[in-house]
C-alpha cells in the first residue's frame, strides 16, 4: 500500500472537477490493492490469489466554513503539485465527521473512495 500525504501545502492545489477547493487543512490518499481468492474443490484455505486492480481511500480536512464544496454524486478529484498532477476518479463521498483540532478550529473530515488514479507530469 502506498500513500500520498498533504499537510499545509501552500503550493499544492485541489480541484472537484475544475472547481477549485477551499479551506483543506489536510489530505491523505491510501492505494488498497484487491485480490481475488481461488480456492481448490474440497479445501477451505485459497491456494491461489489473483490481483483484481486498486481502489484508493482519500482523507480530506477541510475548514468547517467551507464543507458545501464537494459534490453529491461522482466526481474527479484533482491534486495538483507544480508541474505534476494526481487524478482521483470516480470519487465519492462514502464519510463525514466534524472534529476540533486542538487551535479551536472546527474541521470537516471527508472520507471519499474512488476506483482509478492518473498521474501526469508535464514536460517543460
Amino acid at each position: 500500500m502506498s500513500e500520498l500525504r498533504i499537510i499545509r501545502g501552500s503550493d499544492i492545489q485541489l480541484y472537484a472537477g475544475d472547481t477549485p477547493l477551499f479551506g483543506v487543512t489536510a489530505f491523505s490518499a491510501a492505494e488498497k490493492k484487491q485480490y481475488h481468492a481461488v480456492y481448490e474443490y474440497g479445501n477451505a484455505a485459497a491456494c491461489a490469489y489473483i490481483p483484481q486492480g486498486a481502489s484508493y481511500e482519500l482523507e480530506l480536512c477541510v475548514l468547517s466554513l467551507f464543507d458545501k464544496q464537494l459534490p453529491t454524486g461522482s466526481f474527479t478529484l484533482r491534486v495538483v503539485d507544480g508541474d505534476t498532477t494526481y487524478s482521483y476518479d470516480a470519487c465519492r463521498v462514502t464519510g463525514r465527521k466534524t472534529a476540533v483540532k486542538g487551535s479551536g478550529k472546527a474541521v470537516e473530515v471527508f472520507t471519499l473512495a474512488a476506483d482509478n488514479m492518473r498521474k501526469q507530469v508535464a514536460q517543460t
